[in-house]
C-alpha cells in the first residue's frame, strides 16, 4: 500500500514538473437520460434525454490528469479545423492547460459520443478519421514539436497515442530524439499500429489488450515476465508498465518485477480514462523516486478512481488521500 507521504512526495514534485502531451486529442460527448420503454419503430430502446456534456478527452484528459496533479501542462494535439477544435481549446484554456492545437483542414476534430441509461452504455458514435497526416503536415507538425521542446524545456513529454494519426512514426522518432537530447523523461501510452516505434522511452504503458495484440497470442500472467524483458531488451525501454484492469498492474524495469494487485475492490461504473490517469500518476511517481511496489499501488488507485465515476473523468488528488 502507498503512504500519504509517498502520495505527497508526488504531488509536491507534480507541482515543480513542466509536462507536455502530445497526440490525438479529442471530444467525448456523453448523452444522459432514462429508459422505460421500447421503441413502436424497431426493437430499440427509447432514451428519455435528460443531460448532455462534453468533455475534453484523448490526449486532451492526459494533461488534464497532469494539470489535476500540479503540473504546468501544455498539450500539442490534433484537431480538425472546425468548431468542435474551438470547444476542445475552451475546455483547456478553463483547466489553465496552454494548449498548441494543430488543426488538419483534411479532418474532424474526432468526438466520441456515448449514449448512458443509468451508467450503461447504450451506444458510442465516432466521428473521426484515422487517416495519418499528409507529408507536408507531418513536416510542419514535428517542425513545430522540435521549436517548442527546446524554447519550453519541459520536464516530461508523454505520447499518447490513439492511432487517430498524428504520431506517424517519423514524429515519435522525432520526437524522441529531441527529448534525449534535451534530457526530458518520455513516457508513452501506446496502441497496435506504432507499438514497436517507441525505441529508448523511459516508460512504455500499454494495456494486456495491447500487449496481447503485439505479442499475438493471449497473454496471462505467467508470460508477462519473459515478454517484458524480451521487448525492453529489443526497445531499449527503462520501465513497462501492463495494467491488467481488476487484477492490477505488473512493473518490470532494470531493478526486478512486481505484480501489484488492488488493495481494495471498487463497484467499477465506468473504465473510460483509467489509463490517461494511470500514466500519469505512473509517470509522476517514477519522477520523483517511488519504489515498484508504491508505484503500482498508486496506479491502481488512481485507476480505480476514474472507473469509480461516470464519464471521462481526471484524477482527483485530495480524494486519493481518503482512498490509502
Amino acid at each position: 500500500m502507498i503512504t500519504a507521504k509517498e502520495i505527497g512526495l508526488v504531488s509536491d514534485k507534480a507541482k515543480s514538473i513542466k509536462a507536455l502531451v502530445i497526440g490525438d486529442a479529442m471530444l467525448d460527448r456523453y448523452i444522459y437520460g432514462t429508459v422505460e420503454r421500447i421503441s413502436p419503430e424497431a426493437p430499440v430502446p427509447i432514451l428519455s434525454h435528460q443531460q448532455t456534456e462534453i468533455k475534453a478527452g484523448g490526449s486532451a484528459n492526459v494533461a488534464l490528469n497532469l494539470a489535476a496533479w500540479g503540473c504546468k501542462t501544455t498539450l500539442i494535439g490534433l484537431t480538425g479545423d472546425d468548431a468542435n477544435a474551438n470547444v476542445l481549446a475552451s475546455l483547456l484554456e478553463q483547466s489553465q492547460i496552454n494548449h498548441h492545437l494543430f488543426r488538419s483542414k483534411f479532418r474532424p476534430t474526432t468526438i466520441k459520443t456515448r449514449v448512458v441509461a443509468s451508467s450503461h452504455h447504450l451506444l458510442r458514435i465516432d466521428e473521426e478519421s484515422v487517416d495519418y497526416l499528409k507529408e507536408a503536415e507531418e513536416v510542419d507538425a514535428l517542425n513545430h514539436i522540435a521549436d517548442f521542446i527546446k524554447s519550453d524545456k519541459p520536464d516530461l513529454i508523454i505520447l499518447e497515442d490513439y492511432n487517430k494519426g498524428f504520431l506517424t512514426s517519423k514524429i515519435i522518432a522525432g520526437v524522441i530524439g529531441i527529448a534525449k537530447e534535451h534530457g526530458v523523461y518520455i513516457a508513452v501510452d501506446p496502441k497496435d499500429k506504432n507499438f514497436f516505434q517507441y525505441q529508448g522511452v523511459d516508460l512504455f504503458k500499454p494495456n494486456l489488450r495491447e500487449a496481447s495484440q503485439a505479442a499475438h497470442q493471449h497473454l496471462g500472467e505467467g508470460e508477462l515476465s519473459n515478454l517484458c524483458a524480451d521487448w525492453r531488451k529489443r526497445m531499449n525501454i527503462g520501465t513497462i508498465a501492463i495494467t491488467l484492469g481488476a487484477m492490477g498492474v505488473f512493473l518490470q524495469d532494470k531493478s526486478g518485477e512486481i505484480h501489484v494487485r488492488p488493495e481494495r475492490s471498487i463497484d467499477v461504473v465506468d473504465v473510460c480514462g483509467a489509463g490517461d490517469a494511470v500514466i500519469c500518476s505512473l509517470a509522476l511517481g517514477m519522477m520523483s523516486g517511488l519504489e515498484l511496489h508504491a508505484l503500482g499501488s498508486l496506479a491502481n488507485l488512481t485507476g480505480a478512481y476514474v472507473c469509480s465515476h461516470s464519464g471521462v473523468v481526471s484524477v482527483d488528488v485530495g480524494a486519493i488521500y481518503q482512498w490509502i
